[in-house]
């Protein structure tokens, strides 16, 4: 991702950002202007969904003195403070299709007028836009002009989620604890286990989520050290895990209880591999690749125990995998291959 957004960074095009809730766009965002020939040139950005539509357009166009209630003085609209620079508009997908309208020609044509004034003005900005919206199903309901779509989607940059990356969780917790000593004056440190049971973490709020968890772990850290029994999963608190519990118990179908996940018995007898395959390839609850049975001794299907698994542990892959009697490889590997869809911001 890094290397795209270099390579993209020196052209002029408009770039649309991709991905869930805390993946970063921001900072990818500001990445691109500052590796960019604009480097030198105004920052501008604007969250669209924090802003009602009348808002919004003074807020992008600007105003001329006497335009409405409470114009006391002209002010200059984003588009205006960015000229020869980058404009960043996040959460794009959530303007109303009216201001969709007005904002097509700004970037078609590169001029607009100030609410309440005449004066045609003209803009050179680069346009960065960002959402975690489908934007293709959002055309495809009418819900966002496919004009304007085409246009803004010049280059997308899809930004994978934090739990797609796990390598980059050590480095990032490392970061916010480092932060956090910064602007509380102390000195703690991450364990190895630390590290482990963050890295077994689905954090579906991406990297803000896992920033919030270590601030939080920091507060309320015991000794000079995060450890493993520090975190809130680990001691049945997850806020994350309860966030989930209700959305996905709403989703389930009429009928549907969430039962307690018996753990395997290690005592059962498990077929040697074939060769070249290990245990840990093999989907959850299969004595041997090829021979899962459909339905269990209770009844349930491989499938449906997972979903339960899952809904019992809120939704935490880790603490399924657990539930269950398996490695979180296990696991992934069991829900791939049963296509679970994973609730996601």
């Amino acid at each position: 991702m890094l290397d795209k957004v270099r390579i993209v960074a020196r052209s002029q095009t408009t770039v649309l950002l991709r991905g869930e809730s805390g993946t970063g766009k921001e900072l990818f965002a500001q990445a691109l202007h500052e590796m960019s020939p604009r480097k030198h040139a105004p920052f501008v950005k604007l969250n669209c969904a924090a802003l009602s539509e009348s808002v919004l357009e003074s807020e992008l166009f600007g105003h001329e003195k006497g335009a409405f209630t409470g114009a006391h003085a002209l002010r200059k609209g984003r588009f205006e403070l960015a000229d020869g620079g980058t404009l960043f508009l996040d959460e794009i997908g959530e303007i109303s299709p009216m201001f969709q309208a007005k904002l097509l020609r700004v970037i078609q044509e590169g001029e607009f007028e100030r609410v309440g004034g005449a004066k045609t003005i003209k803009t050179d900005v680069r346009l960065i836009a960002a959402t975690n919206r489908n934007l293709e199903e959002a055309v495809a309901r009418g819900e966002f002009r496919a004009d304007l779509y085409y246009r803004i989607s010049v280059v997308p940059l899809f930004l994978p989620p934090l739990r797609d990356r796990p390598s980059d969780i050590p480095k990032l917790a490392r970061e916010f604890l480092h932060r956090y000593n910064d602007e509380n004056g102390t000195r703690l440190s991450m364990t190895d286990e630390a590290l482990q049971v963050l890295t077994g973490c689905y954090f579906p709020g991406n990297v803000r989520e896992l920033e919030n968890c270590v601030r939080r772990t920091a507060t309320l850290a015991h000794g000079p050290a995060l450890t493993g029994r520090d975190f809130a999963c680990r001691n049945d608190g997850c806020l994350s895990a309860m966030l989930w519990k209700a959305p996905m118990r709403e989703a389930a179908p009429a009928g549907f209880q969430p039962l307690p996940i018996a753990p395997q018995q290690a005592s059962r007898p498990v077929a040697a591999a074939p060769s070249g395959e290990t245990a840990g390839d093999r989907p959850a609850g299969c004595p041997a690749p090829g021979h899962c049975p459909a339905t269990a001794a209770d009844g349930k299907t491989e499938k449906e125990r997972l979903v339960e698994a899952m809904e019992t542990a809120g939704w935490v892959q880790a603490k399924a995998a657990r539930l269950m009697g398996l490695t979180p490889r296990q696991m992934g590997y069991a829900l791939r291959k049963h296509d679970i869809p994973i609730k996601k911001f």
